[in-house]
C-alpha cells in the first residue's frame, strides 16, 4: 500500500480489476496505457508476475499499435485535392523526403513563378550582406551556410523595391570582378577560310573524319584544276565520296576504303593505329 500526494491510500501495483478493464481495452483496438494511467512498467510488471494474462494482452497491445502506426497519415493519404484544390494522382503529384510526402507538381510550379515576397526581417539581412560585400551566391545560393532565400525570391524582391535594386545594382553587379565578366571577341575569317567552312560544311559529317578530310582536299583540288566550279559542289559531293571509296576498293581495303596510319582507332582516342601495329609487332618479337 502506499500514500498518494492527495493523501489517497491505494494499493502498489496494477490490480487485478484494473488489468481486466485494460484487457477489454486491448480486445477494443485500444494498445495505449493512458488512457488507464498506467506506465509501461507497471503493465510490465503485472504481465510477469500472470503470465496467462500476458499471453493475452502483449500479442493484443503489439496489433493495436502496428494497426494505430498503419492508420497515422490516413487523412494526408485518402485527400484528392490539394488546399488549392487541384487533383492529386500521378500526373500531378511528386515524393519528397524519401517517398514519404506528396506534393503538388501545379502548386510548387506556381510558387516558383510567382513566390511570396521576402519577410522583412529578411530583407534587412539581404540589405546587410551586400553591404558587408558578400556576393549573390552566398545569400541566395543553394547550399550555402550563409542563404537567406533563393534567386527566385531576389528576382522579385528587385522588381518590387526599386530602392534595393538600386542597391543590389551599385553594390554587386557594377563592382562585380573583370575575372567573372565573359568577353566574346569576335573572329573575322579570311576569304579563303570562309570558303573552306562552306565546302566543308556540305560534306557529310558521319563520313570517318579522315576520309571526309580525303574527300575536301580532293574538291579543292578539282577546284584548282578547273574541273569543278563552287556553285558545284553541294550537288556533286556524294560523286567525290564514291570516287574515294572506289579508289579504296582497288587496294582490298574493304568499304571503309583508305584509313590513315595516324587515325586514331576511336573518336575520343588518343592511341592511333601506328601505335596498334608497333605494338603487336614488339609482342611478336619483330620490333
Amino acid at each position: 500500500m502506499w500514500r498518494s500526494p492527495k493523501g489517497v491510500v491505494q494499493r502498489q501495483g496494477l490490480t487485478d480489476e484494473k488489468a481486466a478493464r485494460m484487457l477489454e481495452g486491448f480486445r477494443a483496438g485500444c494498445g495505449a496505457m493512458r488512457p488507464y494511467h498506467v506506465k509501461w512498467a507497471k503493465f510490465k510488471a503485472y504481465c510477469d508476475s500472470h503470465p496467462t494474462y500476458a499471453a493475452i494482452a502483449l500479442p493484443l497491445v503489439a496489433a493495436n499499435r502496428e494497426a494505430a502506426d498503419k492508420r497515422k497519415g490516413e487523412t494526408k493519404r485518402n485527400q484528392t485535392h490539394c488546399k488549392r484544390g487541384h487533383p492529386l494522382n500521378e500526373a500531378t503529384v511528386y515524393f519528397d523526403r524519401g517517398g514519404s510526402h506528396r506534393k503538388c507538381m501545379i502548386c510548387t510550379a506556381l510558387n516558383s513563378k510567382n513566390p511570396p515576397l521576402p519577410s522583412a526581417d529578411q530583407v534587412a539581412r539581404v540589405t546587410a550582406a551586400i553591404n558587408a560585400g558578400q556576393r549573390a551566391v552566398q545569400f541566395c545560393g543553394n547550399g550555402s551556410p550563409d542563404r537567406i532565400f533563393g534567386f527566385n525570391k531576389l528576382k522579385i524582391l528587385r522588381q518590387s523595391n526599386p530602392e534595393f535594386d538600386r542597391l543590389y545594382t551599385t553594390k554587386i553587379l557594377l563592382v562585380r570582378p573583370r575575372s567573372n565578366i565573359v568577353t566574346h571577341r569576335e573572329v573575322t575569317l579570311t576569304p579563303a577560310q570562309q570558303e573552306y567552312q562552306r565546302v566543308a560544311r556540305l560534306v557529310p559529317y558521319q563520313l570517318p573524319h579522315d576520309v571526309r578530310d580525303d574527300v575536301i582536299q580532293c574538291i579543292f583540288l578539282a577546284i584548282l584544276e578547273g574541273s569543278l566550279q563552287p556553285d558545284q559542289v553541294q550537288v556533286r559531293v556524294k560523286e567525290f565520296v564514291r570516287a574515294h571509296y572506289r579508289e579504296a576498293n582497288k587496294h582490298g581495303v574493304g568499304k571503309f576504303g583508305l584509313r590513315s596510319l595516324d587515325a586514331p582507332i576511336k573518336v575520343d582516342s588518343k592511341l592511333t593505329r601506328m601505335d596498334v601495329i608497333s605494338l603487336r609487332r614488339w609482342e611478336a618479337g619483330e620490333g
